[in-house]
């Protein structure tokens, strides 16, 4: 085997180690689905994941609250995002709020509501996971993010 091609092999083989090395980073899913809404508030189904029941619960809660910001949902008096699409451009553009509204706890005082609706157990792949319907207090909460600056009067 000639030196050039001993190097070529070389590199590849460095290149295949590094690449499958390197940790896959898991992007994280927003189970939530519209159930009803009316007079202001929005109730949804959302499902969240957890060593124990109370982070389950919270990562529930604040993937419900995610979608109403960043994403919307379809059927629902929210059918757009509330601050917008770009999720980790807005929260970089309002740090500050974000870690207050989330470290903080925040978020539960939108939260009118939540009701376990199964029971907190493996689900495939091993995972614990638990599913909450959510009630949130959609005037308040665009009231708060008008207040606070993150969006304009009449959207965003």
């Amino acid at each position: 085997m000639s030196t050039l091609r001993k190097l070529c092999v070389l590199a590849i083989f460095i290149s295949l180690s590094i690449t499958s090395s390197c940790s896959k980073k898991i992007l994280p899913t927003s189970e939530v689905n519209f159930l009803s809404g009316n007079d202001g508030t929005i109730t949804m189904r959302a499902i969240g994941n957890g060593a124990n029941q109370l982070e389950a619960s919270s990562e529930a809660e604040k993937n419900a609250i995610n979608v109403l910001f960043f994403r919307g949902l379809p059927e629902s008096e929210q059918k757009i995002a509330l601050i917008g699409t770009n999720e980790s451009e807005e929260i970089e553009k309002h740090k500050q709020y974000f870690e207050k509204f989330y470290a903080q706890k925040r978020y539960k005082t939108f939260i009118m509501s939540s009701i376990p609706v199964s029971d907190f157990a493996k689900q495939n792949g091993g995972i614990k996971s638990l599913t909450l319907d959510i009630k949130v207090n959609l005037v308040a909460l665009r009231k708060d993010l008008e207040q606070n600056n993150i969006i304009r009067k009449f959207g965003f």
